[in-house]
């Protein structure tokens, strides 16, 4: 809780209202961080929201499923049973919390029109947020775009959420895009973490908030030390290559690229590696060309005649074809020994 306080993060959903120990939680997170908002995640039933009552002062984040195949099959309600429901318990829930939030699961596949019912009924209760629920990551970035447009613009003085699955591989694409339509508030994890393909990743949507939106409020260089011990703690391993936070992030061997980086970094990188303790690295290998070698060469202080650049380019080429990776710096001067073996 600690390193997600220091990193700026506004709100934290400390749980599900039932957990053991929610309580302890609560209050060893207060102690922790005073400015952070913490919330908790409960049904729209009356013994959940008593239940969260009697927790110290929190935001309630009442869930329900709006969607036809929802309603039919699982909650067995008919839409105007539901809309009553929801003026009930809503208003029972503003009675408790300082904050009560609605969520609409599975919103993607709910029809529209009782979309805006549910939130007409949720508002006009004491909702002061509600929070759209893609919970099968079905959306695409317009949709939600034009989604939340339509609420903001249906309901100017309400919050609104977006908590976004990441089935398709769209969910921090999908919350940057409710963002830039309006959003107030979207809901990312630590690595995108949650069930099947897990939601937004925290360090994808606030390294692009940071660098791209100017929100320079947050302790981005806070980011990979944090990833790094939440995947330890889950037991996850962070692939090399991932965005923002992948140990090999900035390895370039590409020719123009790697000639590119040695006259202006920001030719071929999004942000400075430096700002997330990242490091960059250049090395040659299977698409590396004379521009290549000669701006490492020069780097790394070896000497080779320009006319025979071409043969080592080869031979380069070769080598890292065998290997299946780009070589370092020690296996490209011992071809360079090789080299000046073979001519003396």
């Amino acid at each position: 809780m600690r390193r997600l306080a220091d990193l700026g993060v506004e709100e934290v959903e400390l749980g599900v209202v039932g957990e053991e120990r929610l309580r302890v939680l609560i209050l060893s997170a207060r102690r922790v961080s005073k400015r952070v908002r913490f919330s908790v995640w409960l049904r729209l039933k009356k013994e959940d929201i008593e239940k969260a009552a009697r927790l110290p002062e929190v935001g309630f984040n009442l869930g329900v499923p709006v969607s036809d195949i929802q309603l039919k099959r699982r909650l067995r309600l008919d839409p105007e049973v539901l809309l009553k429901k929801t003026e009930e318990m809503i208003s029972l829930a503003a009675r408790y919390s300082p904050c009560v939030t609605l969520g609409l699961e599975d919103a993607s596949r709910a029809d529209r029109i009782f979309i805006f019912q549910i939130c007409r009924v949720a508002i006009s209760s004491g909702a002061q947020r509600i929070r759209i629920s893609d919970t099968l990551g079905l959306f695409n970035p317009l949709e939600v775009a034009e989604l939340i447009r339509a609420l903001k613009k249906a309901f100017p003085e309400t919050e609104i959420g977006f908590h976004g699955h990441n089935d398709f591989g769209l969910a921090t694409a999908n919350a940057v895009s409710a963002l830039a339509a309006g959003a107030d508030w979207v809901d990312v994890s630590v690595l995108g973490l949650g069930e099947r393909a897990g939601i937004a990743s925290l360090e994808e949507v606030l390294a692009y908030l940071y660098f791209r939106k100017g929100q320079k409020h947050y302790r981005i260089e806070l980011l990979p030390k944090l990833s790094h011990y939440v995947a330890w703690q889950a037991g996850e391993v962070i692939p090399e290559f991932r965005p923002v936070v992948g140990r090999k992030l900035f390895y370039c061997e590409s020719g123009l690229h790697v000639e590119g980086l040695k006259k202006a970094p920001e030719l071929y990188e999004p942000f400075p590696p430096e700002a997330l303790g990242l490091k960059r690295e250049l090395s040659l290998g299977a698409k590396s060309g004379r521009a290549a070698l000669k701006a490492l060469f020069k780097e790394w202080k070896l000497e080779f005649p320009e006319e025979q650049l071409e043969s080592l380019v080869k031979k380069v080429r070769k080598l890292s074809s065998k290997l299946g990776r780009p070589l370092n710096k020690q296996e490209v001067e011992k071809l360079v020994r090789i080299y000046w073996f073979n001519i003396c």
